[in-house]
């Protein structure tokens, strides 16, 4: 459908036209049109990114305090857009043309079967988004194994539509017969109920505790969990555990507990046998510790031991990383240190177990995983000022090896610019909704390549529900209508009036 004319100079990037008379509603912000090429005659995709309306009869340095009420001023006014080349359409995408575009050339509305054909993923392996956001008759689908192996990021202020983009993903990857994990600081998607696939809530409360292994907390581990922690109870506490991994493939709280009773005992002059733990220079280190140190030490553990969640065998990985089941780990219930340690403990020991798996052949972890990170800014921050958080690292790590393991990673987050940049940079799909925060504008602009400058000046006119898609999941950046949901939706604001009248 023809729509209009070239018009001026025109670059390898982009062009102008103008509109041909009646078909002005055809053309939007980011529709799709089509031009030939000057010399082969190819068709030339681009988007239209700009309108520009001026009146010739009414130049802008006299137009600020007429009255126009009496005026007609039609003549010499014409709307003229603005069009960003993406390149010639091929079967697998499209590449930047090579010659030019000649003034007074055809502008045409690309057509649904263009677009498809572009857009067109292998059913079996690729997930329904949702629809072009000007055509909603073309579907958009993005590629599963590039969606998870390179990672991706769903970025947007608050209430643009973050957990319901999710949740359709969810949904798409679950009909795969997939494997998926949520770390869910508000307890949003516990209630996600699917009508042929599995959904297990683990939280730190309640019948269904996580529990996590005491032996594979590290010293910083347990220093995180500590915030009270000295410097001397950290060195005993290493001490403690270098003793209990000498003599227990596994052990408990209870373990350490144990330990650091005979040495008080034994500090305190008490007959008490301390060979059971030979060669490991337990005299030493009760030799060199103060009394008060090892009771203060004893107290913090205990109080972590009443928590209930570190435990002699943790919860089966095998119960997490599931075939056809997603796994919400609630951590509604958990102050910031302890969902931290959740987070880097479990990232850790799927990271490791796929590891295995992957070039040994040993463990239970036979099946690729998504791990999904919600308020991601919390747990792989872009600075650590007061303290280190210990999820940044294994999150790094995730982003930097998973692929290579089959684990993948998807960072949610309404502060991109608190995001830690190379976690954000390792994420090739972006899913960007509505951002209206210069800051966090700017830094997605700086730490993800696939985003250019006009991509980012869309994002404050996003309406909820709509994303730009970008990066190796899709074959073009495209705007996108996110699409319904079948499953139930939670995390929506409150009706404040609404409650207030019942």
């Amino acid at each position: 459908m023809e729509i209009g004319q070239v018009i001026g100079a025109t670059t390898l990037r982009g062009f102008r036209f103008v509109i041909t008379e009646g078909m002005e509603k055809y053309v939007k912000r980011d529709e799709f049109v089509s031009v030939k090429e000057s010399v082969t005659n190819m068709d030339i995709l681009g988007v239209i990114k700009e309108i520009t309306i001026s009146n010739e009869l009414l130049p802008d340095e006299f137009g600020r305090d007429l009255r126009l009420g009496d005026i007609l001023l039609t003549e010499g006014e014409y709307p003229v857009p603005t069009v960003k080349i993406l390149g010639y359409v091929y079967e697998n995408g499209i590449e930047l043309p090579r010659y030019g575009i000649k003034p007074g050339a055809i502008v045409n509305l690309a057509d649904d079967a263009m677009l498809e054909d572009i857009l067109r993923q292998d059913d079996k392996k690729s997930a329904f988004i949702g629809t072009i956001s000007t055509r909603n008759t073309v579907p958009v689908h993005v590629s599963i194994n590039d969606l998870i192996s390179r990672h991706c990021a769903v970025l947007a202020m608050t209430g643009a539509g973050k957990s319901y983009t999710i949740g359709v993903i969810i949904e798409e990857l679950l009909k795969k017969k997939g494997s998926v994990i949520v770390f869910d600081p508000h307890g949003e998607y516990k209630n996600i109920k699917f009508m042929n696939s599995k959904t297990v809530v683990y939280g730190i409360k309640g019948e269904r505790k996580i529990k996590i292994e005491a032996h594979s907390l590290r010293s910083g581990d347990f220093a995180n969990l500590i915030p009270d922690i000295t410097d001397p109870q950290r060195d005993l506490l290493e001490e403690v555990l270098g003793i209990a991994s000498k003599f227990y493939e596994k052990y408990d709280l209870k373990v350490i507990i144990r330990i650091l009773n005979i040495m008080y005992d034994k500090k305190e002059g008490k007959d008490i046998q301390t060979d059971i733990f030979p060669e490991t220079g337990i005299k030493d280190v009760i030799k060199k510790v103060g009394l008060s140190t090892i009771g203060a030490l004893i107290r913090r553990i205990e109080r972590l031991n009443r928590m209930g969640i570190f435990d002699m065998e943790g919860t089966e990985l095998g119960d997490i990383v599931v075939r056809n089941q997603l796994t919400v780990i609630d951590l509604s219930d958990a102050d910031e240190r302890v969902a931290e340690t959740v987070v880097a403990t479990i990232g850790r020991r799927i990271f490791e177990g796929r590891k295995m798996y992957v070039r040994e052949g040993d463990g239970n972890l036979k099946i690729p995983t998504f791990i999904i990170i919600e308020e991601a800014h919390n747990f792989a921050p872009r600075s650590v000022e007061d303290r280190p958080i210990l999820s940044r690292n294994v999150l790094k790590k995730i982003a930097r090896e998973g692929r290579k393991f089959g684990v993948g990673i998807c960072i949610v987050s309404q502060r991109p610019n608190k995001l830690d940049a190379d976690v954000l940079s390792q994420c090739n799909t972006q899913i960007i909704m509505k951002i209206v925060n210069p800051s966090d504008q700017e830094y997605i602009r700086q730490s993800v390549e696939t985003v250019t400058e006009d991509i980012v000046r869309d994002l404050p006119s996003l309406s909820r529900g709509e994303a730009i898609i970008v990066g190796s999941a899709v074959r073009l950046p495209v705007t996108v209508k996110i699409r319904k949901r079948t499953t139930e939706v939670s995390g929506d604001d409150i009706d404040i009036v609404g409650e207030w009248n019942k």
